[in-house]
């Protein structure tokens, strides 16, 4: 986090790797609203800017952020946690396969590519 001359707030990641391919920049960018999001409900006002600097490609990519932004990254994430709340009560976490799977060390453990996980450690409600 930084704040200009002027007295804006600004939230900069650096990340060692090359910038995504744009259409993955919103995945990107998901970090950082959430952390403008708690400064939003902590201080009351909403960081104006969001910056990736990618320094193994040297790209930024930066997102100038308005409240609606905000609210929207916030039903998101009451969504998310309802998910969340509801996989915990039932013991059900589906997989998600994506591109990333071929690199996973867990796929022994994963229904997706045939596995069987672990018994769920918590009591399930009916």
């Amino acid at each position: 986090m930084d704040v200009t001359p002027t007295g804006e707030v600004r939230i900069v990641d650096y990340k060692t790797g090359r910038a995504p391919p744009p259409e993955y920049a919103a995945d990107a960018l998901f970090q950082l609203k959430f952390y403008a999001l708690v400064l939003w409900r902590l201080r009351g006002a909403v960081p104006r800017t969001l910056r990736l600097v990618y320094l193994g490609s040297g790209d930024v990519l930066t997102h100038e952020l308005t409240e609606n932004d905000l609210r929207a990254v916030e039903r998101e994430l009451l969504v998310l946690w309802e998910a969340i709340g509801r996989a915990t009560r039932t013991g059900d976490w589906p997989p998600t396969p994506n591109r990333l799977c071929d690199w996973c060390p867990h796929r022994a453990l994963c229904p997706a590519w045939g596995g069987t996980p672990p018994p769920y450690p918590l009591p399930v409600a009916d």
